[in-house]
């Protein structure tokens, strides 16, 4: 993760070298966590407010790229669930996040050229890839924890596989609306970040006998594995903790506020109108 940083500082830092139509900005906004802990079908709860630089080059008027950075935080808690039982199983987590996303923007109409049809507005969708980080923590007697390192379903144990990795890749894919007021852009948007992985929250498999967790990791390993009451009676033993069919998804809606660094030139313009012949 450190190594990550300063590339990606480098690259704000040389963006508006690359081109001669960009931008560079901020944005914010509030991010959620969808998963096991949280399933889309209830409402968004948690929400956390997030935000990051951005630096966008348009390569005409209908399409750009954006680079993007952003920081924000996720949790859930079963305790907040309207399902008796989550309720019961009583998971929750926190964990920080850090996304770098490349996307590519298509514009619905023709924006801020010099064309007869060009307006100051648009529609437009995005998608493309990010890098993101997190690392779930939960809490046990007023303290933090985090999960990931204790294998709370039996990861590096004789019952359990590997560690999950806490750096991952995501879809980011979404929609919004832009605005342009001279020398400034303004960007709502909403969208989605679909994941590869199903350890954001750490649920996603069987309970693993707490004996086990106890002998092998430890009694702190144990106490956060299966929070219920049940945890006593070893009840939950090989039973689903989490849905490992799916894979957990977050979402970030914001509005970027970004300046002009350059404008299209008449080359550019001459050279959209050969190609609209």
């Amino acid at each position: 993760m450190r190594r990550l940083f300063p590339f990606a500082l480098a690259l704000f830092a040389t963006a508006p070298l690359l081109g001669q139509v960009s931008e560079m900005g901020l944005t914010g906004g509030v991010t959620y966590y969808v998963g096991d802990l949280n399933p889309l079908k209830h409402y968004p709860k948690n929400t956390h407010l997030g935000g990051g630089l951005v630096y966008r080059y348009n390569f005409n008027d209908r399409y750009a790229f954006r680079l993007q950075g952003l920081y924000s935080n996720l949790e859930a808690y079963d305790s907040d669930s309207e399902d008796s039982l989550a309720v019961m199983r009583n998971l929750s987590f926190r964990s920080k996040l850090f996304e770098v996303s490349g996307l590519l923007e298509v514009n619905f109409f023709k924006y801020r050229s010099k064309g007869k049809d060009s307006k100051r507005w648009t529609p437009f969708v995005f998608v493309g890839l990010c890098y993101f980080r997190t690392n779930p923590q939960a809490m046990l007697d007023d303290t933090w924890y985090d999960l990931q390192q204790l294998g709370t379903e039996g990861q590096g144990t004789t019952k359990g596989g590997e560690s999950y990795k806490l750096d991952q890749i995501g879809l980011p894919f979404g929609a919004g609306l832009k605005f342009n007021l001279g020398k400034v852009d303004v960007q709502m948007e909403w969208g989605l970040r679909r994941t590869w992985t199903d350890h954001i929250d750490d649920v996603s498999g069987t309970y693993v006998s707490n004996a086990l967790l106890m002998f092998e990791s430890g009694d702190l390993t144990a106490q956060l594995a299966d929070r219920s009451d049940l945890r006593e009676s070893e009840f939950n033993t090989g039973r689903a903790r989490g849905d490992s069919q799916t894979r957990d998804w977050y979402q970030y809606t914001g509005l970027t506020v970004t300046y002009i660094l350059t404008r299209f030139t008449e080359c550019d313009e001459l050279y959209q109108k050969m190609n609209r012949r």
